[in-house]
């Protein structure tokens, strides 16, 4: 049997292994406006064709780039986060 290549609709939600809840396609594929998630052909190809559906929507360097990324290690993104979380409340780490 041939997997469909439409994406389920956002009603259709699937856990998110990095999150820990339920998610949507669409919130993969846009993942904070960088495009896909890393792990978007990984957790989404049980439900329909996602390779070949995002190989029609991306472009070439938006496809390798894909294909190619690597997850950042979670504790350099924790890291990343507080960072930011600190430049938006004004405070520097030496200031604690």
């Amino acid at each position: 049997m041939k997997s469909k290549q439409t994406p389920p609709p956002d009603t259709h939600e699937i856990r998110c292994p990095r999150l820990g809840h339920q998610i949507h396609f669409g919130y993969c594929r846009t993942e904070n406006s960088l495009g896909p998630c890393f792990k978007v052909l990984d957790c989404w190809h049980p439900h329909f064709d996602v390779a070949g559906f995002l190989r029609s929507e991306l472009r070439e360097d938006q496809w390798e780039r894909l294909i190619t990324r690597q997850a950042t290690p979670k504790m350099t993104s924790l890291v990343e986060l507080i960072e930011q979380a600190r430049k938006r409340a004004g405070r520097s780490p030496s200031a604690e």
